[in-house]
């Protein structure tokens, strides 16, 4: 059986180390895809319909702004996750992410994914400077972060690597005025994903059925594996 594998940079980390077959192909979109839903939902579309060879296609994309309603693969089926977006699949699930939020709703989480390939807020701060002036960076940078008040690192690395992101964290964290905290990560979801096991948030979708969503859940003509 050959597989291919549509992810996003932002569990590329992961998903290597956790460690494929050899008869998976992996393609990962660039990360600043997620600003932009439609292009994001266009361009895995276009990547599904070139993997019309393969036995099964595996997308590690969680819902990502709806980027992924409206899918469809013509001939092979798909395996995909039931989750808000990457967060939820470093957490393990969006029950756990919830459970989270209602504990503390003010939080932004990191990621090694995140902060290897995504735009950092402080990043975002700087760029806004060079654009508009500090007066202005200031207000836009408040006006988009303003309501966090904690950096929350899933850990999901080891060594060295974690150590690198814990001080990216600190020093994002340190401009914001933000308290920084840590989570050990869950990853069973996502093992789950790419070794197509069961598992109760992992579905197989039909060949030539959409992935569709009602009241932000899947549903209909869709199986659990």
């Amino acid at each position: 059986m050959r597989i291919k594998l549509i992810g996003c940079h932002s569990t590329k980390n992961e998903v290597v180390e956790l460690g494929l077959s050899t008869n998976v192909d992996c393609e990962f979109l660039d990360f600043s895809l997620h600003a932009f839903p439609e292009e994001l939902r266009e361009e895995i579309q276009r990547r599904i319909d070139d993997s019309q060879a393969y036995d099964m296609i595996i997308l590690t994309y969680g819902r990502c702004s709806h980027a992924l309603e409206g899918l469809v693969s013509s001939a092979v089926p798909m395996v995909l996750p039931v989750a808000h977006d990457c967060v939820s699949l470093l957490l393990g699930s969006d029950l756990r992410r919830q459970q989270l939020s209602e504990l503390n709703p003010a939080v932004y989480y990191f990621s090694q994914g995140w902060l290897d390939y995504g735009r950092d807020p402080y990043t975002e701060y700087l760029e806004y400077v060079d654009k508009y002036g500090e007066a202005d960076a200031t207000y836009l940078i408040q006006t988009l972060y303003g309501r966090y008040q904690q950096a929350v690192f899933i850990q999901t690395c080891e060594g060295e690597k974690l150590e690198q992101c814990r001080q990216k964290v600190r020093q994002i964290a340190e401009f914001f005025g933000w308290d920084v905290s840590e989570i050990v990560g869950d990853l069973a979801l996502l093992t789950a994903v790419i070794n197509r096991k069961q598992h109760p948030d992992v579905i197989r979708l039909a060949p030539g059925k959409p992935i569709v969503l009602e009241e932000g859940k899947w549903y209909a003509d869709q199986s659990k594996l």
